[in-house]
């Protein structure tokens, strides 16, 4: 199997994977919605107990084994309906990652014009309870005071972009012009793993400073803005009341598997390149790490314009805009239509969280070099991706998407131009699944149900399982220690991966089939039937896992315990 150009390639290109918009966007919004400063005590309670440990079982797998996601489990054949269930699991978290960029170039495009249609109230979008203000002035189109005062950023956002209806029995019908950005998005993506690209070291300059440097002028402007005090208060200072609501502590488990990535096979996928040395223990503690941090600061751009819009607004920080997954495209939007020259921070902000989707490594690490070479399975795409100019996750989605196919498929490999013809089916395909997800009920309920919930917890449990218990931990170990000689930790290892790991990830299960939290959009409760909807989603991953074990039984003729 091919290796990564350098040791170090696997550090990057895995930051790069686990970083991203899942930190800027996503915990956010989880964070309002779960009480703020209450919500970073579990979640860095289980990026310890759960991401971290998680990142290492998958990694030193991938690691040792040197396979595919499909091929990998081959070590322990009766759990190999666990490739196919990440298979599953990782269709929807590149459907809905597309979704994403497609909002974010929509925003891209409108900065682009002479008045920013989220600073405004004259657009035939809004409503009469818009308000629009400034930094100097408190509210520059009033509304009568009994009103409900909704920012010109939010309505932007709900009627300008989503055109969003009363529910998910209503899903409207395409917008033209989010139909143009996903199909350009999904040539890109073709295009790049057709057989890859390479930039100029000029590009790969500007795109690894550009990012960084604009979302620090969103921050510094965000934390100078009048009422910004407030939004870090209510960030940083813990209501620790709001622990013992278990909504908050799951919901942090679940952005812990979501941003870092655990349970969908990709740390396998990169850890399959690492040569057979590779410390990777170093690199997969730097990973979580950076993962956690990018998460914290993200949280002061956001709550700092939070806190601005709620002194304008005269509203408290819990009801100063809808919570859910427009609320950073409600808060930075903000924070930019009040700098200098908004329009064009607006257009390199917005470029820059693409960047993030389809250059996130670049955005993080300016000060080195960039130019880490990734060599894919085959022969034919050792041309070399330049992974630090298109080092993307939604690029890392598809292609271990793809490669599911072809490792699994003798007569697929047999095709000539066979992954030419995998990649645009696969695109097509993907393509037409996106065009569902652009409506914000689908989208979250593909979200909460495929890429996170009760199903990627069943998965985490099968893989710790599976090595701990079947495979066992002793045979591991020595596993390990032929590759990278002794380590520390070994002993909160075994914990973590027997025991603690393993009852977080069931707990979460318990919690998602019980009910005790209904399928919701902010504010918004699901309908009865799709809440069944959303289950059945979550069931259409995690059947493979005892399907493939019932047959591989059958046509072996051997009992479980000797398959």
């Amino acid at each position: 199997r091919e290796t990564w150009g350098r040791s170090i390639d696997f550090l990057f290109s895995a930051v790069g994977y686990s970083v991203g918009l899942g930190n800027l966007w996503r915990f956010p919004y989880l964070c309002f919605e779960n009480g703020g400063g209450a919500f970073l005590v579990p979640y860095v309670l289980f990026t310890l107990l759960l991401g971290i440990p998680m990142m290492l079982l998958e990694t030193s797998f991938g690691q040792y084994v040197r396979g595919g996601v499909m091929k990998s489990w081959d070590t322990i054949p009766i759990f190999k309906g666990i490739g196919f269930a990440q298979f599953v699991t990782s269709a929807y978290v590149s459907s809905t990652y597309m979704t994403l960029l497609v909002w974010i170039i929509k925003y891209m495009v409108s900065s682009c014009s002479l008045n920013l249609p989220w600073s405004t109230c004259g657009n035939h979008w809004n409503t009469e309870n818009c308000v629009q203000f400034s930094s100097s002035v408190n509210i520059t189109h009033n509304i009568t005071s009994s009103a409900h005062r909704v920012s010109a950023a939010e309505e932007f956002w709900l009627f300008g972009v989503l055109g969003i209806s009363s529910g998910i029995q209503n899903l409207g019908s395409l917008r033209s012009d989010l139909v143009l950005y996903m199909a350009l998005l999904w040539v890109a993506v073709y295009l790049v793993t057709f057989k890859g690209i390479k930039w100029s070291s000029k590009v790969i300059y500007v795109t690894a400073t550009l990012p960084v440097i604009l979302i620090v002028v969103v921050l510094v402007r965000g934390c100078t803005l009048d009422g910004a005090r407030d939004g870090l208060w209510f960030y940083l200072y813990p209501d620790l009341t709001k622990l013992a609501n278990i909504q908050v502590w799951m919901t942090a488990a679940t952005q812990v598997g979501y941003s870092t990535g655990i349970g969908v096979g990709y740390m396998i996928f990169l850890g399959s390149f690492n040569n057979f040395n590779q410390n990777f223990h170093r690199d997969v503690l730097v990973i979580g790490i950076t993962n956690a941090m990018t998460s914290f600061l993200s949280g002061f751009a956001v709550f700092s314009s939070l806190g601005f819009m709620a002194k304008k607004l005269n509203v408290t920080m819990e009801n100063v805009a809808s919570s859910g997954p427009g609320l950073v495209f409600i808060a930075y939007p903000q924070s930019i239509s009040l700098l200098p020259m908004p329009q064009l921070w607006g257009f390199l902000f917005f470029l820059t969280l693409l960047m993030l989707g389809f250059d996130s490594q670049v955005a993080r690490y300016p000060i080195l070099d960039f130019r880490l070479i990734l060599y894919f399975q085959y022969s034919y795409l050792s041309q070399m991706i330049t992974y630090s100019t298109f080092n993307c996750p939604q690029v890392v989605h598809f292609e271990c998407f793809v490669t599911y196919f072809i490792d699994g498929s003798k007569r697929l490999r047999s095709i000539r131009w066979h992954r030419e013809i995998t990649n645009a089916v696969m695109c097509f395909m993907s393509f037409c699944v996106g065009l569902a997800m652009g409506g914000i009920y689908v989208f979250e309920m593909s979200i909460q149900s495929g890429s996170t919930g009760w199903g990627l917890f069943l998965i985490c449990i099968c893989e710790l399982v599976a090595i701990s218990w079947i495979y066992g931990l002793d045979n591991y170990f020595k596993d390990i220690k032929n590759m990278i000689g002794e380590f520390r930790g070994q002993f909160v290892l075994k914990i973590c991966w027997k025991f603690v790991s393993p009852m977080i990830c069931m707990a979460g299960v318990i919690y998602f089939l019980a009910g005790f939290k209904p399928l919701q959009t902010g504010s918004y409760i699901y309908p009865p039937w799709a809440q069944v909807v959303a289950q059945l989603i979550s069931f259409s991953s995690v059947i493979f896992i005892p399907g493939y074990a019932v047959y591989i039984k059958l046509t072996s003729g051997k009992s479980f315990s000797q398959v």
